[in-house]
């Protein structure tokens, strides 16, 4: 008992330091946290107890109903970009995976470069104060669109490998458009109660709540979508990525709340994940030289997967220097390079040396374009009034 209580401090602990080291170093939390798991896991603790695992699979869960929560589903509608953020990534990621098969690669590795993830978007945005600018109004259009049509692209291709073209596969596309029916419903419920009782959303929206009973029934709803979707047969973490999106839709406004369940998991839940990511890694297999290579041509590759924004700048009313910068921390897919990878190893799509390589990739991709993104940051804000 006292072993896992140890191995508990050194994990929390770890975590704790890390946004300190993060924040001094310009280099997002989450990649710290897989570097602290590979060094952990691999020179001083050999094996990953259960209770660990679960908590990494927990972790996963919280970060896409987190990723869900940031989906604007009512902003997005009203945009005047809107078809430019969904073309963007769907010609990427149909694009992208015929280009790779054609240089030898399987067609799973093309969608892994492709995929657009909002999970170190947000942040820098955050930090550097533009995420209420057009241009940073942009970039989460593009960021959060994408993500999402990532997320169910990755959900159907788990259908066909599991059923190829047959009636399985078919009943479990209806099932996957059974649950996606099943959310709208719940979410106009949601809606309707939230507009005819607001004194009580205002109560579990209350700041000073001492038994947090808003928490407790946000976090239930994100493992609830997760269950769901397990039982209609699709990953769990898109159950919990919709219900991340029916709580942002229901409750547009959510202030401190917010805050609150950001706390929650990037605070706990989540750092379980990356350090678990950290973890599986073999820190003798990814200092192979090839290894690194490949990582390298993988992390070029996924800034020109998202090329087509300068092709499309002028159609946006983007500048050249926006649209740069839009592709360059658009390049960062850390979380949903990971998610990719891991998936990709659990349906046999990949093999294990193929995944280091994605999350090999996931890091350097997320050191380097966000410092280049920084780099123009200057000239972005002389220009964020007048996009």
């Amino acid at each position: 008992m006292i072993e896992q209580i140890f191995l508990m401090f050194i994990i929390m602990s770890g975590a704790a330091i890390v946004p300190f080291i993060g924040r001094r170093l310009h280099i997002p939390s989450s990649v710290i946290e897989i570097l602290y798991g590979l060094l952990v896991f691999n020179l001083f603790i050999r094996k990953q107890p259960e209770w660990f695992l679960l908590m990494k699979e927990l972790g996963i869960i919280y970060l896409m109903f987190i990723a869900g929560m940031e989906l604007n589903i009512t902003r997005l509608r009203e945009e005047k970009r809107i078809i430019w953020y969904i073309l963007v990534p769907i010609t990427s990621l149909l694009l992208t995976p015929f280009i790779f098969m054609y240089m030898g690669y399987s067609y799973y590795i093309g969608i892994s470069v492709a995929i657009i993830s909002a999970g170190i978007v947000i942040p820098v945005l955050k930090e550097l104060n533009l995420l209420d600018t057009p241009i940073g109004k942009a970039i989460m259009g593009i960021a959060l669109t994408g993500e999402l049509i990532s997320i169910l692209l990755l959900a159907f291709i788990d259908i066909y490998h599991s059923a190829g073209v047959s009636m399985m596969a078919l009943l479990d596309v209806i099932k996957l458009i059974g649950l996606l029916i099943l959310t709208g419903l719940f979410l106009k419920i949601l809606y309707i109660l939230a507009w005819w009782n607001p004194e009580k959303v205002e109560k579990v929206m209350e700041s000073e709540d001492p038994v947090e009973e808003g928490i407790r029934a946000v976090v239930s709803i994100a493992f609830a979508g997760a269950l769901l979707a397990y039982l209609s047969g699709v990953e769990a973490i898109l159950g919990s990525f919709l219900a991340g999106v029916v709580f942002s839709y229901v409750f547009k406004s959510k202030g401190i709340f917010e805050d609150k369940l950001n706390a929650i998991g990037f605070g706990f839940f989540i750092p379980f994940f990356f350090i678990g990511v950290g973890a599986d890694l073999d820190i003798s297999l990814i200092l192979h030289i090839r290894i690194i290579y490949t990582a390298l041509f993988f992390t070029i590759a996924i800034f020109m997967s998202n090329i087509l924004i300068f092709l499309m700048a002028p159609f946006m009313g983007l500048k050249k220097i926006e649209a740069l910068g839009i592709n360059l921390i658009l390049s960062a897919p850390l979380s949903l390079l990971v998610v990719t990878g891991s998936l990709g190893v659990r349906m046999n799509l990949i093999a294990r040396e193929s995944y280091e390589i994605l999350i090999l990739t996931g890091i350097m991709s997320s050191i380097l374009y966000p410092v280049l993104f920084r780099m123009i940051y200057p000239r972005l804000i002389s220009t964020a009034g007048t996009t």
